[in-house]
């Protein structure tokens, strides 16, 4: 988003500014040795969405700008501070003031005894002029709107970040709860499957009643399991309607599975552009910035308020002649005004404007580290997600494996019952796990895409 062309006239002013600030601080110390010399792959672009290959995904996220009632609070709240960075960049230039003022009055006078008299009056006078007061800080409170403006900028765009991160992790969210319910179906199917033979063993007097009695127990745990994964698949539904602005019931989407979705693929690195990419930190310098201009305006505190006045007048005793038979008066005044005693309060506030620029600085360098550290994290977690996944593979297929001979064996009369149990739960774990694995790796992809702020630029 960019500042509105037709106020770029107003901005001829900002060459007062230029005295009035301080170039950001060096971070060297904080910057990881390599910053700069690597970088993530590609920048995920603007519609990161699209890596995972579904337009249902595409058309929420559409969807979600068009209807998100935070994303239209924020947007609103950025419209009044570029309404107010318009009336900052006015308050640069002398405010021209117009004085008129027209009259006309009638009296009529009857002395005792005497004739009745009146009388007929007019009057009429035109003033123009300006007045510049508070020369000194008014480059310092232009800053201050300017970076307040750029900083509903950055929260706008925080703000879209964060609502399509929380849109895209709610869509993976109900379809993992999907999965999770046929997952449920099948362990199910198998759990009923085992119970059937079990009790024809029981009818037999193979085994004993309690063998039944616990396989009916897994049944029922499985038949809880569906109902349980059907009840947060739709809560699920629930959050992302409400990022619709939509009432839950009637509300859907069209897929199943998490297996319909690419597998985004990043390569490992440091990004060499994350201080102008990333809003939270941008956010952070602006937050500098403002304490810095608080620091002028209460630097300037200090010093005599100086003011310019120029005036021009015109006076006439008819309106009709106030451009022709008048007086005329021109003038021009300066101010220049000191407190001096204010028992100490300006000092203490210009104290208490330097702690807190401090406290920005402290706050940016905190942001930084951070940002750098968050995107560390979410490469090892997509590294360390991907190992798990082969490995859960594996275990599925042994489980399968496993529950297969211990069944051929329990139906021989070879092995008993227990091991049956120990492969059906062994089974239903790692199936859970392939599912977990999948949105968590989905989830950690997003999270890296966050991390490196989400395609937005600084400017745009």
């Amino acid at each position: 988003m960019t500042f509105p062309s037709r106020i770029l006239p107003v901005m001829a002013a900002l060459a007062l500014i230029g005295c009035g600030t301080a170039s950001m601080p060096a971070l060297d110390g904080d910057v990881p040795p390599d910053w700069g010399d690597t970088a993530v792959g590609e920048w995920p672009g603007e519609e990161w969405w699209e890596a995972f290959g579904s337009e249902e995904l595409s058309a929420i996220m559409q969807l979600v700008e068009e209807r998100n009632l935070d994303l239209q609070n924020a947007e609103r709240s950025f419209r009044q501070a570029q309404l107010a960075l318009i009336d900052a960049g006015f308050d640069l230039y002398p405010t021209p003031i117009v004085d008129f003022n027209a009259g006309a009055s009638y009296s009529g006078f009857e002395p005792p005894g005497g004739d009745f008299s009146d009388g007929h009056t007019e009057s009429a006078s035109l003033g123009l002029g300006v007045a510049y007061a508070d020369i000194l800080s008014k480059p310092y409170r232009y800053d201050l709107a300017e970076a307040s403006y750029e900083s509903a900028v950055v929260q706008l765009a925080s703000t879209q970040l964060n609502i399509r991160v929380l849109a895209a992790s709610t869509y993976f969210r109900i379809l993992h709860a999907r999965d999770q319910i046929e997952l449920a179906r099948r362990n199910l199917r198998t759990a009923e499957f085992i119970e059937r033979f079990t009790q024809a063993k029981v009818d037999a007097g193979v085994l004993t009643p309690i063998d039944a009695l616990q396989q009916q127990i897994q049944v029922q745990r499985q038949r809880n399991a569906v109902a349980q994964n059907r009840q947060e698949e739709y809560a699920a539904r629930a959050a992302l309607a409400i990022l619709l602005a939509e009432p839950v019931r009637g509300f859907n989407i069209t897929a199943t599975t998490l297996e319909g979705l690419q597998t985004p693929r990043v390569a490992p690195g440091l990004p060499s552009e994350l201080l102008v990419r990333r809003p939270d930190i941008v956010q952070a310098e602006l937050n500098l910035r403002r304490s810095r201009a608080n620091v002028g305006i209460a630097r300037n505190a200090l010093l005599p308020s100086i003011s310019l006045t120029g005036s021009t007048s015109t006076a006439s005793d008819s309106l009709k002649e106030l451009t022709s038979d008048n007086t005329f008066s021109v003038g021009v005044g300066a101010s220049l005004a000191q407190n001096v005693f204010d028992f100490g309060r300006r000092g203490r506030a210009r104290e208490s404007a330097l702690l807190q620029m401090e406290s920005s600085l402290a706050s940016y360098r905190q942001t930084v580290i951070r940002a750098f550290n968050d995107i560390e994290i979410a490469l090892g977690n997509i590294e360390l997600l991907e190992s798990l996944h082969k490995i859960a593979l594996e275990d599925l297929k042994r489980a399968e494996e496993s529950l297969r001979i211990t069944e051929v064996r329990y139906r021989e009369g070879v092995t008993d019952y227990q091991r049956v149990l120990t492969a059906q739960d062994f089974l239903y774990s790692a199936r859970n796990n392939v599912l977990s694995n999948r949105r968590a790796y989905f989830n950690a992809i997003i999270n890296l895409y966050q991390a490196l702020g989400g395609g937005w630029t600084r400017g745009r």
